[in-house]
């Protein structure tokens, strides 16, 4: 008998990881990717949440396992990834979903807060893209899903320095898109508007994870 070439599984016995997944967005993501058969990989720097979040999904009987990640590490991410292809053989899906939001006048940042809104929202995708498209050329499928947000298609002010994080976001995305395509990977970029996330439960110079 032929074996089929690999292909991406697009929800039965897939793979995701995701980045931010013990609430907000990513928590949706894992809740909708489980319900449909996928295994998934919650990972957050808020473990003891990622944990929670995993815990009922396995009492749903979902396949499921909660991860700490640190997205600005690049050698955390990708451990992860590494784990996560030596355990399941296979990664159909990395959702780069962790955030943080600053919200204010560009005269009130400090320079720190400039390189953590950076750190986070632009390099931990980076991060993750890197971790999982070498993974994804050599098996020769698989789909990255990024992040972003309407501000990265919409300049608004008081959210500068998020909207230059998601702009990046957002030509990333593109631009590796049309270059993975041969290699038979998708790219995908999200742009959601104002979700009620934790996000948006902080004061204006807070730092929330999504």
């Amino acid at each position: 008998m032929t074996r089929q070439p690999a292909a991406l599984r697009t929800f039965e016995d897939a793979v995701a990881v995701i980045t931010g997944g013990a609430s907000g967005i990513g928590k949706a993501l894992a809740e909708a990717l489980a319900e449909r058969g996928c295994e998934v990989i919650v990972a957050d720097l808020q473990v003891e949440l990622a944990e929670e979040t995993v815990g009922a999904l396995r009492a749903r009987g979902a396949r499921a396992t909660a991860s700490h990640l640190d997205v600005t590490d690049f050698s955390e991410v990708s451990r992860l990834v590494r784990e996560t292809v030596g355990r399941c053989g296979r990664l159909d899906y990395m959702f780069n979903n962790a955030g943080i939001g600053i919200l204010g006048e560009v005269r009130d940042h400090t320079i720190a807060d400039w390189y953590r809104i950076i750190d986070v929202n632009l390099r931990g995708v980076v991060n993750g893209v890197e971790a999982a498209y070498r993974v994804m050329l050599a098996q020769g499928f698989g789909h990255i899903v990024n992040t972003a947000s309407i501000q990265g298609l919409v300049p608004t002010p008081l959210m500068a320095s998020y909207g230059v994080t998601k702009h990046a976001v957002v030509a990333l995305s593109s631009s590796l898109r049309i270059e993975a395509a041969p290699a038979g990977i998708r790219v995908s970029v999200i742009c959601p508007g104002v979700i009620r996330t934790p996000l948006l439960q902080g004061r204006y110079d807070q730092r929330v994870w999504k």
